[in-house]
């Protein structure tokens, strides 16, 4: 059996693990830059006069996840005692001690430690009773992904501050995702009413729908929905929203009804026709029935780019490519400009394997004119990655770096350095990183991960856990250096290492599915303490199920204890959503040892046309065929 890598064979699961466990949203990084000073004007309007407020009042709120919040007046003190938002300002002096404990946790916060800083404020906000302490404390909490600390901040500010509209909307959105249906339904029913005569349903319907979705418990919040709706059973946004609900309460059939309600009442709705589509996919009318929807939608509105969209993406996830190129043809013929379109018809050949096709569409998509709105960072992302699959190195280093600052600038730069290390420029490679200027410690934690991988491309283990180790000591819960350090440590068979750093990360992030596999993945590639290692996957399984690197882990944990024919099932499940190298090696040795060869080959066959040159596979292979 095969001794494997579990940080070799999970780079994509950690991306998605980092994107779960981020300590911060970008936004709110970004404002913490600023935060320091605006902490100290923060009470500046309360403590010199309540008359004639001339202050600001601290940064934005972040807002929970599906809530788009207007805060514009954030910022700015109006005559009358009022922030813009509706937070009164209070009349409190702004004591030497009460500016200290500002501003510490504010620096407390810009080095990570943001949990600390939430504590402070909303312990300051108890004090005070101010609710802009009370709105930092929230947003603090939020950017923490905390709801712990979120919900008695929120529910403060709320207090403190019962006029203002984003209080309310963030106290709303924390009782919804934390199922407080009861607390909840008077003020979104207020809410619904203020919709109506503003003339605001689409969009407010849409919001709930997008936080009730994230519920802990969406039947519930289907069912509060439902309450709300009556009023509302001819509006299309409603009918929507109850699909949204629906699907996220696992009712899909109830979802595509809803939708379908919806394209009833509105016929040109195009987002009711594609969204009746993609919850049609999921029930027994499957791929054909969604495609038979769409393509009538089509026949009566055939300028629907967005709809054409959904119907080629479909085709293409159904196997009938050629179809869904068609399709991406005919709305670039109505669109020859689109560079969405243009991008999906590149990514359409890339996955057919036409690397050349994909190259030109990319470069198309470069070559539009200056006036056509777009964002060429995907493009060039991809530009790199092509450059890279055909071994054009240098190439690609220069596509890279020519993504400027925004989201994808750090993963480009780190492209760059592993490449350039690839080509032997270690030690520039090192300078590149260490030499760029971050706003934020979580980024600053990005490059550091970038310099251990560009160590370990130098085959520098002990280099790569040293970087590591010593940014643990300086941020000790910081939940990617901890992951990343239990992987280093791993690849250096220092094992009790390794389990101490995720245990840890699992003791602070309970949730945190990654880290109950890497744990349990490992103890049975080593063939030891498998009953824990099942235990260990069985609890990520129970946060991600349907995660296929974690259906891997199980399946291949079953095989070490013998029991074949249930590895089989949870690695073929796997397989189907993931088909990647590790994944067909796994699922390749379990058919082998079933006597089911012929399959056997034909994953492998599959597995090393996706990933040609893959080490694991190919040990895996030639180790079987040999006997051993």
């Amino acid at each position: 059996m095969t001794k494997t890598d579990p940080r070799r064979r999970r780079t994509a699961v950690h991306r998605g693990r980092r994107a779960a466990t981020t300590v911060a949203s970008d936004r709110a990084l970004r404002a913490r830059a600023a935060a320091a000073l605006g902490a100290v004007a923060l009470l500046a309007a309360g403590c010199a006069s309540t008359a004639s407020p001339a202050a600001v009042d601290g940064p934005r709120v972040v807002p929970p996840p599906g809530e788009t919040v207007d805060a514009s007046g954030v910022g700015r003190t109006s005559p009358g005692g009022h922030t813009p938002a509706g937070d009164p300002i209070p009349s409190i002096s702004l004591t030497p001690q009460l500016m200290y404990q500002l501003l510490s946790s504010e620096v407390a916060a810009q080095r990570g430690q943001v949990g600390s800083a939430a504590a402070t404020y909303l312990s300051l906000a108890q004090e005070t009773r101010d609710p802009r302490i009370a709105r930092r404390a929230t947003e603090l909490a939020l950017a923490e992904r905390s709801l712990d600390h979120a919900l008695p901040a929120a529910q403060l500010w709320h207090e403190l501050a019962p006029e203002s509209p984003i209080a309310a909307q963030t106290i709303e959105s924390l009782w919804m995702t934390t199922g407080r249906f009861a607390q909840a339904e008077p003020l979104l029913r207020a809410r619904l009413e203020r919709a109506r005569t503003e003339h605001r349903l689409p969009e407010t319907y849409d919001r709930i729908a997008r936080t009730l979705a994230r519920s802990s418990d969406a039947r519930a919040g289907l069912a509060m929905l439902e309450r709300l709706a009556v009023a509302d059973a001819r509006q299309p946004a409603a009918r929507l929203a109850l699909a949204a609900v629906a699907q996220a309460a696992g009712d899909v059939p109830r979802a595509a009804a809803e939708a379908e309600a919806a394209l009833q009442l509105d016929p040109a709705n195009e987002q009711a026709a594609i969204l009746a589509a993609r919850y049609v996919a999921q029930t027994p009318r499957g791929i054909d029935g969604a495609t038979s929807l769409l393509r009538a939608y089509l026949d009566h509105e055939p300028k629907a780019v967005e709809a054409r969209f959904a119907l080629a993406r479909l085709l293409n996830a159904g196997g009938s490519h050629d179809a869904a190129r068609e399709q991406f043809e005919i709305a670039l013929k109505q669109e020859p400009d689109s560079p969405a379109i243009l991008l999906s018809l590149a990514q359409l050949a890339y996955q057919m394997k036409q690397r050349q096709v994909a190259e030109d569409y990319v470069r198309r998509y470069l070559g539009l004119p200056d006036a056509v709105q777009r964002d060429n960072t995907p493009a060039l992302l991809f530009m790199g990655q092509l450059a890279e699959d055909a071994g054009r190195n240098e190439e690609a280093i220069d596509w890279y770096s020519r993504v400027g600052r925004g989201e994808q600038f750090l993963p480009a730069l780190a492209r760059r350095a592993v490449l350039m290390a690839r080509t032997g420029r270690v030690d520039e490679a090192r300078a590149l990183l260490r030499n760029t200027s971050v706003p934020s410690a979580r980024e600053r934690v990005q490059l550091t991960a970038a310099e251990a991988m560009v160590l370990r491309e130098a085959g520098r283990e002990q280099d790569a856990y040293d970087v590591l180790a010593a940014a643990l000591a300086r941020q000790p819960e910081n939940a990617e250096l901890l992951y990343d350090h239990a992987m280093a440590a791993e690849r250096l068979d220092r094992l009790d290492v390794m389990e101490a750093s995720l245990r840890t990360l699992i003791r602070l992030h309970p949730d945190s599915a990654h880290a109950y596999n890497a744990l349990g993945y490992t103890f049975a590639d080593r063939g030891v303490r498998l009953d824990e290692a099942q235990e260990l996957i069985e609890k990520a399984l129970g946060i991600a199920p349907d995660d296929p690197q974690i259906l891997d882990s199980m399946g291949w944990v079953l095989f070490r204890r013998g029991r074949t024919d249930d590895a089989i099932s949870y690695l073929e499940k796997a397989w189907r959503r993931l088909p990647e190298a590790e994944i067909g090696a796994h699922l390749g040795e379990a058919l082998w040892h079933a006597g089911r060869v012929d399959e056997a080959h034909r994953v492998w066959t599959q597995a090393s046309a996706n990933d040609p040159g893959n080490r694991v596979l190919e040990e895996t292979v030639a180790r079987l065929r040999a006997g051993r």
